[in-house]
C-alpha cells in the first residue's frame, strides 16, 4: 500500500501548498483528510483576520469540522466589528482577549468543551464596546456541576440567550449584570435559572422561562420563590414584555407564596395563553397598573375556563387603549366571551383587532360567517363609545 507522502509533511509546509493554489482548489483540498480541512479553514479565517477584517460570518454544515477549528489570532483582532459563528469550538484562550471594536457578537452552537462559561465570559470581558450579544447552548455533557455564567458589560445593549431544546444539557445559572441594557431575550429550558441585577436602563424583554422550576408543585416554587422575586423585581422597570404561558403559570404560582411586584412603567404586553389559563392573565394584569396595548395569542384547550367577570385588572378600567387578540376561532365559547369581557369593561378602548384562525373543517362545521361575527362585536355593548372593532378583511373572506 503506497503511503500518504503529501499528510506527512509538516503542517507549516501543506499550509503554504495550500495559500499558493487558487482558492477554488484549494477547498476542493478538504475532500482529503479532516487535517487538510482544518487546516485550510484554520488558515483561511487567520489571514481574514490579519488582513483587518471588519465582519466575520462563518458556519461549518460538518460536525467533523468541530475540532480546533477557530485560530487563536481571532482572539486578538484590532479590526473585527462583528462576529457570528456557528457550530464550532472555541478553546479557552491562553492569551488575554482583545477585541477593541467589537460591537456585535453571534455564538451558536458552540463547542467550549469543560470551560465553556469561562471562555464566553472572556469574549465579553475582552470586548470594552460590546453592544449586541446572543448565545445559542450547545450539548455540553462533559460538565459535571452547573455552570455559572456571567455577563457583565458597562456596554451592552441587547442580549439574546438560547438554549437548544432539543438536546439534553447540564442546566445552567446565568447572571446578568448590565446597567446600560436596553433589551433581552430569555429563552432557557426547564431547571436552568437566571439572575439579574442593575437592570435600570431596561425597556423590552422577552421571557419564556420556568425559573428553574421542574413543576408547578408549592414545595418547588418555593425552592425558587427568591430566584422568581429577585428576577421579577429587577426587570420591574421595563416597558414592552413579551411572556410565554408557561412563564406566566410559573408566576401566579409564586403569586400565591408572595406578591408579584408591580410594572408601573409597562405599557405594551403580549402574552401567550390558553382558554384554560384566562384567570393566569387577569393576574398578571393585576400588576400592570399602566398598561396602554395588550396582544394576547389565544389558544383554545379542552377544558374551557370561565372568566370571571367580577376580577377586572385597574389598567383594564383606567389605561388600556389597544388590544389584539390572535389565533380566535369562530363560534368557540371561551374566545367570544372573552371578547365580550374586554368590551364590557374598558371603558377607554380605542381599538379592539381580532384575528382569527380556521382550517377547512372547522369552516365546514361553522355556520356563522366572520361578516355576523364583525357585525355582532360591533353592536354589542361596549363601555367604550370610540371602540373601533377591526377584523382584517381576509380573515372575514
Amino acid at each position: 500500500m503506497r503511503n500518504d507522502i503529501i499528510s506527512e509533511l509538516p503542517e507549516s509546509l501543506i499550509t503554504q501548498i495550500l495559500l499558493w493554489l487558487p482558492t477554488k482548489d484549494s477547498i476542493k483540498t478538504s475532500v482529503l483528510s479532516t487535517r487538510w480541512r482544518n487546516l485550510w479553514l484554520n488558515e483561511w479565517i487567520a489571514t481574514a483576520v490579519d488582513s483587518g477584517i471588519q465582519h466575520l460570518d462563518f458556519e461549518t454544515k460538518n460536525p467533523l469540522l468541530l475540532k480546533d477549528l477557530m485560530p487563536m489570532n481571532i482572539y486578538k483582532s484590532k479590526t473585527l466589528v462583528s462576529l457570528k459563528l456557528v457550530c464550532v469550538e472555541l478553546e479557552n484562550p491562553k492569551i488575554v482577549v482583545s477585541l477593541p471594536c467589537l460591537k456585535i457578537m453571534h455564538l451558536e452552537k458552540i463547542w467550549y468543551g469543560y470551560d465553556g462559561p469561562l471562555v464566553v465570559e472572556k469574549l465579553i470581558s475582552g470586548c470594552p464596546v460590546l453592544e449586541d450579544l446572543t448565545v445559542v447552548r450547545i450539548h455540553d455533557k462533559d460538565i459535571q456541576a452547573m455552570p455559572l455564567l456571567h455577563v457583565r458589560s458597562l456596554t451592552l445593549k441587547i442580549f439574546r440567550l438560547m438554549f437548544n431544546l432539543e438536546m439534553t444539557t447540564r442546566p445552567i445559572l446565568v447572571e446578568i449584570d448590565a446597567p446600560n441594557l436596553k433589551y433581552i431575550s430569555f429563552k432557557a429550558r426547564q431547571s436552568d435559572k437566571i439572575m439579574v441585577k442593575n437592570l435600570s436602563s431596561l425597556f423590552k424583554i422577552d421571557l419564556d422561562t420556568d425559573f428553574g422550576s421542574s413543576s408547578l408543585e408549592p414545595h418547588d416554587l418555593r425552592k425558587r420563590r427568591d430566584i422568581i422575586r429577585d428576577v421579577l423585581t429587577g426587570i420591574s422597570s421595563v416597558r414592552h414584555m413579551i411572556i410565554s404561558q408557561r412563564t406566566l403559570e410559573v408566576i401566579h404560582g409564586y403569586s400565591k407564596l408572595g406578591p408579584i411586584p408591580k410594572f408601573h412603567h409597562l405599557t405594551h404586553l403580549k402574552a401567550a395563553f390558553s382558554s384554560t389559563s384566562l384567570q393566569l392573565l387577569l393576574a398578571f394584569l393585576e400588576s400592570c397598573p399602566n398598561l396602554k396595548n395588550l396582544i394576547l395569542d389565544f389558544s383554545v384547550s379542552t377544558e374551557p375556563e370561565q372568566i370571571d367577570h367580577t376580577n377586572v385588572p385597574r389598567c383594564i378600567t383606567s389605561t388600556l387603549e389597544c388590544i389584539e387578540i390572535n389565533k380566535l376561532i369562530r363560534k368557540e365559547a371561551t374566545g367570544i366571551k372573552l371578547v365580550q369581557y374586554f368590551l364590557e369593561n374598558s371603558p377607554i378602548l380605542k381599538k379592539l383587532k381580532l384575528n382569527f384562525t380556521f382550517t377547512y373543517s372547522l369552516m365546514s362545521m361553522t355556520h356563522l360567517p366572520l361578516d355576523h361575527i364583525f357585525k355582532m362585536y360591533r353592536t354589542s355593548r361596549k363601555r367604550s363609545r370610540r371602540c373601533k372593532v377591526i377584523i382584517p378583511y381576509q380573515a372575514r373572506a
